[in-house]
């Protein structure tokens, strides 16, 4: 009988972030209140919900995120070069 070595590490893996938590990274800055996190052991992909809590990230949600972050740039680029501060 041949052991695969491959998901066993998979399973030691998940057993330790479900006993310790998981070790979130921030791979993606979004806007000033939602961000993507990516666990360094598991390779669990999260992001924020409304609030604040970290979640589990589904197509869905990166889909959201990624209109989010487009429309941030968006905004951004308009306040610098069409709408600039003026100085007093």
């Amino acid at each position: 009988m041949k052991t695969d070595y491959t998901t066993f590490g998979l399973e030691k893996k998940h057993y330790r972030c479900t006993l310790l938590g998981h070790r979130y990274v921030e791979t993606k800055k979004i806007n000033l209140h939602f961000s993507e996190y990516k666990c360094t052991v598991c390779k669990t992909q999260a992001t924020n919900d409304s609030r604040g809590n970290k979640i589990v990230l589904t197509t869905e949600l990166k889909e959201i995120n990624e209109t989010l972050f487009y429309l941030n740039l968006k905004k951004q680029f308009l306040s610098r070069f069409y709408f600039p501060k003026k100085e007093r």
